[in-house]
């Protein structure tokens, strides 16, 4: 394969996997073009040239799903169709992967009516109304999960975990000792676009984090980063690490010796390639509760402790990591039982499925 639209957008959750998978593509196939398709207002175009890859954004909007509520957006749908038409015979692609998201349907679904070999990814392991409906007209649909309830047909069906960057994969070749930093260094994150809930809790603990010694570092989201970064500044702890949006991840996680974060499938994928043990606080509204049930399967196998947000304002956050970094013995196993259940081939496998229906 020499030309392959990759597309989705929305959160980093879909993106990120998405960008795994592209740049598994350039490893295996020298001189490949990977386009980049997504929507116009997300983050995705800004996440894709700085992974090198040409973007086209379509005017893409949250229609699917809504019933007569969307017939007024369904001139986005139109729109986006003829714009992605016209892409596809200038660029011809000879696959196309689509990673979720409203951002990603226009796509993928004209590559099927292509006839082009075609593919979805689902990263939770309840499927999204994209998904749903892809799922039903693609080659392949890769899963992180298995497909419990037959969501899709399990000919087309490969279950290959979730793709995690090669510079994230690296990083588990480096196991961590906690034997020389017994203060603790914890990353704190509520996804791509940060949670608020999260930062509240951690503001709140500042005064005992700084008397523990803990360092942090803070993604805060761009909504919430002033207010936290002059609540450090309050407390007299350093603000330098606090960032909205952290763009070399593989730097903050070979710091970090704990993470405390929601539970988003790509955020797990990263946690469990690299062997980073987590207090984990679900988004408790995301649909299905998916992020509750995506947490329980680490804490079960003993990489992860699992904090839901309705509990937040019960528990004094700063206490419960200090508990947890002064007994090196169990985040060092944490981190141990974490590693087991990452995939760090997931990439690898679908450009290999994707390969052979495209008979390279």
């Amino acid at each position: 394969m020499q030309r392959v639209v990759v597309t989705t957008g929305g959160t980093g959750g879909h993106i990120f996997p998405a960008l795994a998978v592209a740049q598994a593509l350039q490893e295996e196939h020298a001189g490949i073009q990977v386009l980049f398709v997504g929507g116009d207002r997300g983050p995705e175009g800004r996440l894709a040239a700085r992974a090198g890859l040409d973007f086209v954004g379509l005017p893409a909007r949250g229609v699917l799903g809504r019933g007569i509520r969307s017939l007024g957006s369904l001139w986005w749908l139109s729109r986006s169709f003829f714009k992605c038409w016209l892409l596809f015979r200038s660029f011809k692609p000879q696959a196309v992967l689509g990673f979720g998201s409203y951002a990603g349907f226009v796509p993928v679904m004209l590559g099927a009516w292509m006839k082009l070999p075609t593919g979805v990814h689902e990263q939770n392991s309840q499927p999204g109304v994209t998904n749903r409906i892809l799922g039903k007209r693609v080659d392949r649909v890769f899963l992180s999960f298995p497909d419990h309830k037959a969501y899709f047909d399990p000919a087309q069906v490969r279950v290959t975990g979730n793709p995690v960057r090669s510079e994230l994969i690296a990083l588990r070749d480096t196991e961590k000792t906690y034997a020389h930093k017994p203060k603790g260094q914890v990353l704190i994150l509520g996804g791509s676009q940060g949670a608020r809930a999260i930062n509240e809790a951690v503001v709140k603990g500042l005064a005992g984090f700084k008397s523990q010694g803990i360092q942090l570092m803070h993604q805060t989201g761009e909504a919430d980063l002033k207010w936290v970064s002059q609540a450090y500044r309050d407390c007299g702890m350093d603000d330098r690490n606090v960032f909205a949006f952290i763009d070399d991840m593989a730097s903050a996680y070979a710091w970090a010796e704990l993470a405390v974060c929601r539970a988003g499938a790509s955020t797990l994928a990263e946690l469990t390639v690299i062997g980073l043990p987590s207090i984990l606080i679900p988004f408790p509204y995301a649909i299905h509760r998916h992020q509750l049930s995506n947490a329980k399967q680490l804490e079960d196998h003993g990489a992860a402790i699992v904090i839901e947000q309705s509990h937040l304002h019960e528990i004094n956050l700063s206490r419960a990591v200090a508990d947890l970094l002064n007994v090196p013995g169990r985040i060092l196993s944490m981190g141990q039982a974490a590693r087991k259940l990452g995939n760090p081939n997931a990439a690898r496998d679908i450009v290999r499925e994707m390969n052979a229906l495209g008979g390279t």
